[in-house]
């Protein structure tokens, strides 16, 4: 069974990742909202802000890094590559994403 300082260097740790992908999600939004204002990419901007605005919403209410679609969790590697993504690999996959 584990000690309670194991839980709590856990627990530091998983703060430490949300925050890091809390500040590329604010960083990314920062730019897409800059990108609104140039009609050619106006469309795929207001994409990305709007996907960039739920993760965040997503991570305010504590279910952030959990597929919409089954719950698993997506693993901290694909969401330093895509902060923003909503459903782990398997439902991205199969086209079950919600």
């Amino acid at each position: 069974m584990a000690s309670v300082h194991t839980f709590m260097q856990d627990y530091s740790r998983h703060l430490a990742q949300l925050e890091e992908l809390r500040e590329l999600l604010e960083k990314r939004l920062v730019t897409a909202r800059a990108e609104l204002g140039r009609a050619a990419t106006a469309v795929s901007a207001g994409q990305r802000v709007a996907a960039v605005e739920a993760a965040l919403d997503r991570m305010d209410r504590g279910v952030y890094g959990t597929c919409r679609r089954c719950g698993a969790l997506i693993p901290f590697a694909r969401l330093l590559q895509a902060p923003q993504e909503q459903c782990c690999g398997g439902c991205e996959r199969t086209g079950t994403a919600a």
